[in-house]
């Protein structure tokens, strides 16, 4: 199981591995190894990293994915969440988890009008 994203999650938050074991309670050797993928949480400790991220389950382990998108339409979508678009509300910039929000909206639109789209 990949747990997607993990790093680039820990980083927008400018934390260390360190940090994060300390966060979890865990060896910061069991949480690098969840970063590369080669061990797997248990489910305490992948609801720990979803409450903290405040994403789902689903979004750390990749499943928010449709299973019949292409790998045309995931490179087209990241492409479109990881460009560097300022965004504002009321003349002030959005905190990182607020553009998380805004991102995780806007995929699940995205994936709702390519299903409709396709069928």
């Amino acid at each position: 199981m990949d747990i997607y994203k993990l790093r680039e999650l820990r980083k927008e938050k400018k934390l260390t591995q360190e940090d994060m074991a300390g966060i979890l309670e865990i060896a910061r050797t069991t949480y690098a190894n969840y970063e590369q993928g080669t061990r797997e949480p248990d489910n305490k400790t992948l609801n720990k990293l979803a409450d903290y991220f405040q994403v789902s389950t689903d979004y750390l382990l990749g499943r928010d994915v449709p299973n019949w998108a292409t790998p045309e339409d995931l490179i087209d979508l990241e492409e479109m969440l990881n460009n560097n678009v300022h965004m504002a509300y009321g003349g002030e910039d959005l905190t990182e988890e607020d553009k998380q929000r805004v991102q995780d909206v806007l995929a699940a639109v995205f994936w709702d009008r390519m299903k409709k789209r396709r069928d």
